[in-house]
C-alpha cells in the first residue's frame, strides 16, 4: 500500500498518515511512504521498519500572503499544473516509483500529480482529504454562484486550461487523450476524515467519514490553572501569529481560566502569562482529555482540532491563519456550534465575550455531537483499513440527520 505525500508541511498531515499506516498493518498490509523531502526522515518515520522515499516534486510558485483562490484550480496552477513539461516529467516520476514498489492502492494525501500518475495508469486509489483538495468533478468555485457569473467564467476557463494540460501530459506519457481534470477528479474514492459539517463542498451524502484521526506524540498531562474567581475553562491552541495574544490578554481578564498550546511561543509571551489565569504549555496535551474538561475553545482553524472540538460538543471562536482554514472556519459557524474572528470586524473582548456567553453555541455543539457516536466513526474506520487491502468495498455510510 502506497501512502502518497506531495504537500504540506504541517504535523497534522504525518499524524494522519500515521494512524493509517498502523490500520493498514493490523489488517496485514505493507504500508510504503512517499513523503516530501522534509518529511523522509522525520522521527516518527525513522523509527519504523517501512520502506520510505521522496516524493517527485515540481519548483512551485510562493503564494502571496493575501493570497485567495477562488476554487481548487488556483491551488493546483502555481504547483506545476500550468507547466506541462514539468507536470509531464514529475508524472513519469510517480510512475517509476509505482513500477518499482508495485502498490495494490494508492493513499492519496494532497498529492495531486500522484493522482494524476493514478489516473493514466489505471490504478486503484483513495484520496484522504478534510474535502478542501478534494473538490467535486466540475471544480466548482469555492463561493456559491451563478453560472453566467464574472467569477464562475473566470474559473471555468482556468479548469479549462488545466484540462488542457492534463490531456496533454497524459496523452504524452501514456496516449490517453481523453484525460481532463474532470477525470483526475473522479478517480480516487473520497474518504473523509472529518465529519459532513466541515465539508467546504459539502456535505456530499455519498462519502465516508471517519472523523479525526491522527494524534499528536509525546503528549503532556498539563493541569488547569488555579483560581478562586474563575471557574469556566477554555483551552486555546495558538500559533505566532497577528491577534494570538489580544485573544488570551482577554481570556486573562474574562471569568475562564485558559490552558493554551502554543509550540512556538517566545519567551516574552510565556513571561507575559506567568502566574496569570492563563498557562502556556510548548508541548502538545491529551486532547481527549482537556476537550471533555472545557467549556469552550480558541484555535486557528485546522480541520482536525475544529473536528474533535464539535465532537466533544463544545463551542469555538475560530481565528484562521491561512485560506483553508477561513473555510473550516466558515463551515463551522453556519453549523451555528462557533464563530470567526475577524479583528477588522469586532475587537478581541467582543468575539470572546460572545463565545463565553452565548448559549446558542454550546447547544449547537452538543446536537453535532450527538449524531455521530464513537462507535460509528470506529466502524468506518475498521471499513476503511479493509477497503485499502482489498478486503472490503468502501461505500457511503447513511447520515445521521
Amino acid at each position: 500500500m502506497l501512502l502518497a505525500w506531495e504537500h504540506g508541511r504541517n504535523f497534522g498531515r504525518l499524524s494522519r498518515l500515521l494512524t493509517v499506516a498502523r490500520l493498514i498493518e493490523q489488517q496485514g498490509g505493507e504500508p510504503v511512504w512517499v513523503v516530501p523531502r522534509s518529511q523522509r526522515n522525520a522521527p516518527a518515520l525513522v523509527s519504523l521498519s517501512h520502506r520510505r522515499f521522496v516524493s517527485p516534486v515540481i519548483e512551485q510558485q510562493i503564494f502571496a500572503p493575501d493570497f485567495r483562490a477562488d476554487s481548487f484550480a488556483d491551488l493546483l496552477l502555481p504547483v506545476g499544473f500550468d507547466r506541462p513539461d514539468a507536470l509531464l516529467e514529475a508524472t513519469q516520476a510517480w510512475a517509476r516509483i509505482i513500477e518499482q514498489q508495485q502498490p495494490e492502492c494508492v493513499l492519496l494525501d494532497y498529492a495531486p500529480v500522484a493522482q494524476l500518475a493514478c489516473h493514466v495508469l489505471g490504478l486503484r486509489a483513495f484520496q484522504l482529504t478534510n474535502g478542501f483538495d478534494a473538490p467535486p468533478p466540475d471544480c466548482p468555485p469555492y463561493a456559491g454562484v451563478r453560472a453566467d457569473s464574472a467569477l464562475a467564467q473566470r474559473n471555468a476557463a482556468r479548469v479549462a486550461r488545466l484540462s488542457a494540460h492534463i490531456e496533454q501530459v497524459a496523452d504524452r506519457f501514456a496516449g490517453r487523450p481523453r484525460s481532463s481534470l474532470e477525470a483526475i477528479l473522479r478517480h480516487p474514492r473520497k474518504i473523509f476524515e472529518c465529519i459532513p459539517e466541515l465539508d467546504p463542498y459539502g456535505p456530499r451524502r455519498q462519502a465516508l467519514w471517519l472523523g479525526p484521526l491522527g494524534a499528536p506524540q509525546d503528549t503532556v498531562d498539563v493541569p488547569w490553572p488555579e483560581s478562586r474567581l474563575q471557574h469556566r475553562r477554555v483551552f486555546a491552541q495558538m500559533r505566532s501569529t497577528a491577534g494570538a495574544t489580544e485573544l488570551l490578554d482577554e481570556l486573562r481578564l474574562s471569568d475562564a481560566v485558559t490552558l493554551c498550546v502554543w509550540r512556538d511561543a517566545p519567551d516574552e509571551v510565556m513571561a507575559r502569562y506567568r502566574n496569570t489565569g492563563v498557562r502556556i504549555v510548548r508541548q502538545p496535551v491529551r486532547l481527549e482529555r482537556v476537550l471533555a474538561e472545557a467549556d469552550a475553545v480558541v484555535n486557528q482553524g485546522s480541520t482536525a482540532l475544529v473536528c474533535q472540538t464539535l465532537l466533544a460538543g463544545k463551542p469555538q471562536l475560530i481565528m484562521p491563519t491561512d485560506f483553508e482554514k477561513l473555510k473550516v472556519a466558515q463551515c463551522l459557524a453556519a453549523t451555528g456550534a462557533g464563530a470567526v474572528w475577524h479583528p477588522i470586524e469586532c475587537g478581541a473582548r467582543e468575539a470572546i465575550a460572545r463565545l463565553l456567553h452565548t448559549p446558542q453555541y454550546a447547544e449547537g455543539a452538543r446536537a453535532i455531537a450527538a449524531r455521530y457516536p464513537a462507535h460509528w466513526l470506529e466502524a468506518n474506520r475498521n471499513r476503511f483499513a479493509r477497503g485499502l487491502i482489498g478486503e472490503a468495498e468502501i461505500g457511503p455510510e447513511p447520515m445521521f440527520y
